[in-house]
């Protein structure tokens, strides 16, 4: 008699589809030469490519993953690559002509940043904290001869963003996370010069050289929303070119710097656009529906990278009057036809303000469906449609996903992103709790039948939620949350400490405030289950949030699990951990939040 052979359980090889998805993002296209470097995490964790007109292939062989990169007009590669996670950046430059890589800077303690290089594309500017752990200076970094500096010492962050010729660099300092200005460094007189000096709060972002005088950039100076500016040094005087009511966040000058390229965030969804440097006619170029993440204009054309339902993490170009897809990560047999494009709708919170947010509605059973409310970090983020395994897994088991861009998130605008600043925070927590009641008077759900759940700051509020709402939640995913802010401020990396004190207060001078709205104070409250998920080497957000939630829950005879990821940081860089991880909290959320 035949054993009959086992049955791979039809939902399980579904989900592992899902996760093992692999990405393509990042690009850059070079001016000179017809080529496209990009990141793909093929490999099983992000390390840079080279497309070249044919084919994609891995530049160099790597055992770390790779985030930041800048590309020289010499084709010289600069990459930031870390350590399980740490985020202690190092430099590593790469010569693809002559093969050959050289570490510059960075010994697993600091955090080195690469930046721009100059015309000729032999010096590149890049910044670290090397002196003091928090600020970060400029150095220089040149081909063949090494690395000089600190050549300025800096407060705060820094990043070199452009040249304007062999004697002058741009570079960005954040003030805050909401505010930076454009500062211009002289060689000879060693003396920085802030540009975009300025009242009130502004972004300034992303300069472009246009010509020997004038630099465009992005801005919201005066304005609600990120807008397209020139600025002139010669005269120290700058201007709008073009604006809308809507945030742009991305720009690109054709090699020639003739035309512009220009992304948009409407509602979350990316808009793409082309227009002469002086907007006389603009052309949008059709797109699939999602998130363009990264836009290059080179040699090659315009290069893009989008993530979205239908598509997944991958690199396009503009060329021609066409667009071509350039990468096609594997997808393990999805359908990526069946996706769900998330619908943004508005809804009414607590004290009657309209709240933006984005659904997802599962194509099979009948409302009332299971929930699952899933909450997005920074808190100065947006939730969007990208490519997002999580939604997209969860819904096609049937569950309804409501994810509300709360008072707080970022593309609604200056005044709405700071609605929820230092003792506003409750009010914005509320919208979490709103969403829900809205999605019940519709008939869509049902309380206790509704997971929440949220990374880093998503995991705080996730917390919070369970405890200013106990009775909404069938369970709850904490994901590299902070479980009492006042721990949190003071144990942060200290290069991040003071961009978090505007946002949520100060650790000894707000102590009572801050304590107040910590889920720590409120934990006796909590009642459903709940999975606590936390990398062992996290800087942003230390293990000992999860320890000491851990603990006290456990104290209280709670229902909690926690896992602790002992080779990563504040993500998932890997895709095995991936794998692992979103299983287990898949699964968490089916066992406590069950398909009828």
């Amino acid at each position: 008699e035949f054993l009959k052979p086992l049955k791979y359980e039809e939902q399980i090889l579904e989900i592992r589809r899902f996760l093992s998805v692999r990405s393509s993002v990042n690009p850059i296209a070079s001016k000179e030469e017809e080529y496209i470097i990009y990141l793909s995490d093929i490999t099983g964790f992000p390390v840079p490519w080279i497309y070249d007109g044919e084919k994609g292939d891995i530049l160099f062989p790597i055992d770390n993953r790779v985030g930041e990169m800048t590309l020289s007009s010499r084709g010289l590669l600069a990459t930031a690559s870390d350590d399980k996670g740490n985020e202690r950046w190092k430099i590593y430059v790469y010569d693809i002509k002559n093969r050959r890589l050289t570490h510059i800077a960075g010994d697993n303690t600091d955090i080195n940043n690469p930046g721009a290089w100059n015309s000729n594309g032999i010096v590149m500017g890049f910044t670290s904290n090397n002196r003091n752990g928090i600020d970060f200076d400029l150095y220089l970094y040149t081909y063949e001869k090494g690395v000089e500096g600190p050549i300025m010492e800096m407060e705060g962050r820094n990043r070199v963003e452009e040249w304007m010729d062999d004697q002058h660099l741009i570079i960005r300092h954040d003030n805050t996370n909401l505010d930076s200005d454009l500062q211009l460094y002289h060689m000879k007189e060693k003396k920085l010069v802030n540009l975009t000096k300025h009242e009130g709060e502004a972004l300034n972002l992303s300069p472009i050289k246009l010509d020997d005088e004038k630099f465009i950039y992005i801005s919201n100076q005066d304005r609600e929303y990120l807008g397209i500016a020139v600025y002139n040094i010669s005269k120290r005087k700058w201007k709008y070119i073009y604006v809308v009511n809507h945030d742009i966040e991305a720009i690109s000058l054709s090699p020639d710097k003739k035309k512009i390229a220009f992304t948009v965030n409407v509602d979350g969804f990316s808009k793409l656009y082309i227009a002469p440097i002086d907007f006389s006619e603009i052309s949008e170029i059709k797109v699939p529906a999602g998130v363009i993440m990264k836009i290059s204009w080179g040699r090659m054309g315009l290069a893009f990278s989008i993530s979205g339902p239908k598509i997944g993490n991958e690199i396009l170009i503009y060329r021609e009057g066409k667009v071509k897809q350039l990468t096609h990560s594997p997808k393990y047999g999805l359908d990526m036809k069946s996706m769900i494009i998330p619908e943004h709708i508005w809804y009414e919170s607590y004290d009657g303000m309209k709240i933006p947010a984005l659904i997802w509605k599962p194509t099979k059973g009948k409302p009332p469906y299971p929930a699952v409310v899933i909450i997005h970090g920074g808190p100065e983020s947006q939730m969007r449609p990208r490519f997002q395994t999580l939604p997209q897994i969860l819904v096609k088991l049937g569950y309804l996903i409501l994810s509300p861009n709360f008072r707080g998130s970022r593309g609604y605008g200056k005044t709405f992103i700071h609605l929820d600043d230092r003792e506003k925070r409750l009010s914005s927590l509320k919208d979490i709790g709103a969403i829900v009641d809205w999605a019940v008077k519709e008939g869509l759900t049902e309380y206790k039948r509704v997971a929440v759940t949220g990374v880093s700051y998503g995991g705080y509020a996730t917390l919070m939620s369970l405890a200013l709402y106990p009775d909404y939640w069938s369970c709850g995913v904490e994901r590299v949350g902070m479980s009492s802010l006042v721990t949190f401020l003071r144990n942060t990396g200290p290069w991040r400490r003071k961009y978090r004190i505007p946002e949520y207060g100060h650790p000894e001078k707000d102590y009572e405030m801050l304590l107040k709205i910590s889920p720590i104070t409120h934990v006796e409250k909590i009642k459903a289950p709940l999975l606590i998920i936390h990398g062992h080497h996290d800087p942003r957000v230390p293990v000992t949030e999860a320890e000491q939630l851990v603990e006290k829950l456990e104290s209280l005879g709670r229902e909690v699990k926690f896992i602790r990821i002992i080779d990563e940081g504040h993500g998932l860089a890997k895709i095995r951990n991936r794998v692992n991880i979103e299983s287990e909290v898949i699964s968490f959320i089916m066992k406590h939040t069950p398909l009828e």
